[in-house]
């Protein structure tokens, strides 16, 4: 067992899938958070890409985009846009995130 964790995402258009996918993380994680901040902007980029596509095919899309998010601590981080030093390893991706 090599503790790597697994993220996996998905993404809906008008509730059904266009896009999914999971990978085992290249580094070992030191907390929780740190996983949910890595799948979450592995989402975040996935997300943008779409969004990019979408726009260079001159489709508009009516309503934001939404981030489903299951952990409580990732989205208090989030909300309250400040990084503490218990995390400031992962602080790019914080930052990627929080934009």
């Amino acid at each position: 067992m090599d503790r790597k964790s697994i993220l996996g995402f998905v993404v809906l258009l008008d509730r059904g899938a266009i896009s999914w996918g999971s990978k085992k993380q290249t580094s070992v994680s030191l907390s929780t958070i740190e996983v949910e901040f890595i799948a979450t902007s592995t989402a975040v980029k996935e997300i943008l890409w779409h969004q990019s596509l979408f726009s260079s095919l001159d489709m508009t899309l009516t309503s934001p985009t939404s981030l489903l998010i299951n952990n409580q601590g990732i989205l208090d981080l989030i909300k309250s846009g400040q990084i503490n030093d218990r995390i400031k390893h992962i602080d790019i991706k914080f930052r990627h995130v929080c934009d």
